[in-house]
């Protein structure tokens, strides 16, 4: 079966500035790779879509890789990195009030390594019991922290340039904790493959990726231009923002410290792991 011949395959990636331009030379059919139809969907429901094995080649959270045996992580398109992981946040600063271990936080889904290392910390902080959880889109789970007196949650992606001005109090950098512990950088998300008889191997998906990532180094605008039809309501600034920390070095490879530091996180993932 040629090339033209073979389906295509299925991907799933979610709509934030750094997935886009990492796969914008791909998406736009400017760089060789196999024939791939995109689908855009937050984290959390990849991370349910990997479980169910709806995607040849999908983006999720570390911390959802062992609930995935099917797919096998890339080396390369994931995000990893430091000063880059999610926050612990109180809501409106007239709510006057610090971190309550025993009232509700929300967590944008139960699979994000944002909830990992929401538990990470929390285990070290010498108070009996679980944190009371509630899983909420990321994005209504901001709108609850900015609208409501007294919310507590955890923020990733983009919120980290915005929480300060929303009037919201940090409570701890939860990617600055595990980075402190382990000295490591922080695993956010994977791409992971489920290859096949008759799909492309593994080493070509990867130079797939790289080579769209060296495309939309070299051809930003036309890259940025697909960002931001996907990100009408984000502001410029941050957008580059976004783009600019969580896509680095790590992105085109993990090389031996990135594949360290996700080794290590997966053994400690077991002392968390909800089935």
């Amino acid at each position: 079966m040629s090339a033209a011949q073979a389906p295509a395959l299925r991907a799933g990636i979610s709509p934030c500035p750094n997935d886009l331009f990492v796969f914008s030379g791909w998406i736009l059919g400017k760089t060789p790779a196999p024939r791939a139809a995109f689908f855009y969907e937050d984290i959390e429901t990849l991370n349910g879509r990997a479980r169910d094995g709806a995607y040849d080649l999908v983006k999720i959270s570390y911390a959802n890789v062992p609930r995935c045996p099917a797919y096998v992580p890339l080396d390369c398109g994931g995000a990893l990195g430091r000063g880059c992981g999610p926050l612990l946040l109180t809501g409106p600063a007239f709510s006057n009030r610090a971190f309550d271990p025993e009232a509700e936080v929300l967590v944008p889904g139960e699979r994000t390594t944002a909830n990992f290392l929401l538990d990470f910390w929390f285990s070290g902080q010498g108070v009996a019991g679980n944190l009371r959880k509630r899983f909420v889109p990321f994005d209504a789970l901001y709108r609850e922290l900015r609208e409501r007196p007294g919310a507590q949650g955890v923020v990733i992606h983009e919120m980290r340039f915005t929480y300060a001005r929303d009037g919201l109090r940090l409570v701890r950098d939860l990617g600055e904790h595990w980075e402190s512990v382990t000295g490591g950088p922080i695993p956010l998300g994977a791409v992971v493959y489920r290859g096949g008889e008759g799909a492309p191997a593994r080493s070509e998906i990867e130079a797939a990726i790289r080579a769209s990532l060296d495309w939309a180094r070299a051809h930003e605008r036309e890259a940025l231009e697909l960002c931001a039809l996907h990100a009408q309501d984000m502001e410029p600034g941050v957008m580059r923002s976004h783009i600019d920390l969580y896509v680095n070095a790590f992105t085109r490879d993990l090389g031996e410290e990135g594949r360290a530091a996700v080794d290590y996180f997966l053994a400690r993932l077991q002392d968390f792991r909800v089935g």
